[in-house]
């Protein structure tokens, strides 16, 4: 049997090839998702694995691999080492001196644990193909190319750091049984002046020269990912995408709408609120399934009878998490407030019986505005994508009750850039340091 399995993953890539009972793992998550990958790799009797593949040297590909190398006999592992030349942190930051300097010494040391437990290739030029039973990957971008354009005296960018890690991110392309597979890892298609490495992804989709069934989507869906011309010749029946459906929906429409159009009956897929496990038949047809489905979540609004309980936890939440609760706002106010009022709610996010996280807000149904005074997830349920997916719940549930609009305060860049992910835009409006942010 032959199939690739995608596990739920979101801002990373976790994919398993196997291939008549032999298993490879292409890139390996955060560190935070080893316990998930090991308990899925555990249900399939997986007691070894044939290789193991990081395509690049960012914590979303290579977070897990030393624990899984410590859990399993691996038999190679191939690694892109980290060019030491990154401008970026692989979080949207840029990347310091330091950061560099730790990292570089970071993949030293995990390449030499990985060549204390198995065989190591360091993955270059030298590396044409990686072989698992009937998958014959072919090898794109295994050059370093990093450092091959700040090295080269003739290259536009001698000397200079300019470029994230995904510029260094290897591609795979293979057919088994008539069936094309080409999984882009972080591949961009940014264009250069060194046309070695300009539009990385339309130089490997002309290589490829063919439509493909399966295409794991470059870097997450993000971006300037994939040209005109890649999309005309990859033509993918099924796009898989390791983000968020909101995000994509939301943040990258264009590219949503691009890969749907890019072939008659064609499906984005992501990998969000569940993992994907798709067979390959001997005619080459393609069979998807779903696997590790997260359950829905839920609101309970909250009656006012039980006021006190959910102010106590409010408090509690305000504590834990440092936050201001005056930002011009009395909290005793707030607890005295009439909550007879049809415009004030407060509501649980349930999921599998249990109350993960709760939401404070204000809706207008004359003017359908819905002001979110206070949204957060409990701290032991804080991974996973919790926050997202009790967002989409609360919007799906405020919009069914005549929500228009939302309105959103917050001076921090963790919580901006978390409801920036959903569509929301600065509104102009700013309170000291508190930004307002609005979705239509």
């Amino acid at each position: 049997m032959n199939r690739i399995h995608f596990l739920r993953a979101c801002w990373s890539d976790i994919i398993l090839v196997e291939s008549d009972g032999k298993f490879g793992l292409i890139d390996t998550g955060y560190a935070e998702d080893s316990e998930r990958i090991s308990a899925y790799l555990d249900s399939l009797g997986i007691e070894q694995l044939e290789w193991i593949l990081i395509t690049h040297f960012h914590k979303d590909h290579y977070g897990s691999l030393v624990a899984l190398l410590r859990r399993y006999p691996v038999g190679k592992v191939y690694m892109k080492k980290f060019s030491g030349l990154n401008v970026s942190d692989g979080s949207g930051h840029k990347a310091s001196a330091e950061f560099n300097e730790m990292e570089l010494a970071n993949c030293e040391s995990m390449c030499a644990f990985a060549r204390s437990l198995s065989e190591l290739v360091v993955i270059n030029n030298d590396l044409k193909h990686v072989q698992l039973g009937a998958f014959e990957f072919r090898v794109f971008g295994a050059s370093d190319a990093i450092r091959e354009m700040y090295e080269d005296p003739e290259s536009p960018y001698f000397g200079q750091i300019r470029f994230g890690e995904n510029t260094n991110s290897v591609a795979l392309y293979a057919e088994v049984d008539g069936a094309g597979i080409y999984l882009g890892a972080d591949a961009n298609d940014e264009k250069l002046d060194d046309p070695r490495f300009s539009q990385a992804n339309t130089q490997y989709a002309r290589a490829v020269g063919k439509p493909v069934d399966l295409y794991k989507v470059p870097h997450h869906g993000c971006g300037n990912i994939f040209s005109d011309e890649t999309l005309s010749i990859l033509s993918p029946l099924y796009s898989v995408v390791t983000n968020w459906y909101a995000t994509l929906k939301r943040r990258f429409t264009d590219n949503w709408e691009r890969l749907l159009a890019a072939r008659e009956g064609a499906s984005v897929l992501c990998t969000d609120r569940c993992g994907y496990v798709f067979t390959i038949e001997p005619d080459g047809r393609l069979s998807c399934n779903e696997i590790d489905k997260l359950p829905d979540i839920t609101l309970e609004e909250i009656p006012s009878e039980r006021m006190d309980e959910f102010h106590k936890i409010r408090l509690q939440h305000l504590s834990e998490d440092k936050m201001n609760p005056g930002d011009g706002i009395d909290l005793a106010e707030h607890e005295k407030t009439e909550w007879s009022n049809d415009n004030l709610h407060a509501a649980y996010f349930i999921r599998d019986g249990l109350k993960i996280g709760a939401a404070y807000y204000m809706l207008d149904k004359e003017s359908g505005e819905c002001l979110i005074a206070d949204f957060w997830v409990f701290t032991p349920f804080r991974s996973h994508g919790a926050g997202h997916f009790c967002f989409e719940a609360f919007e799906s549930h405020c919009r069914a009750a005549g929500a228009t609009s939302f309105e959103v305060c917050s001076e921090k860049p963790a919580v901006i850039r978390f409801w920036k992910a959903f569509g929301f835009v600065d509104d102009g409006l700013q309170d000291g340091n508190l930004l307002h942010l609005r979705l239509s």
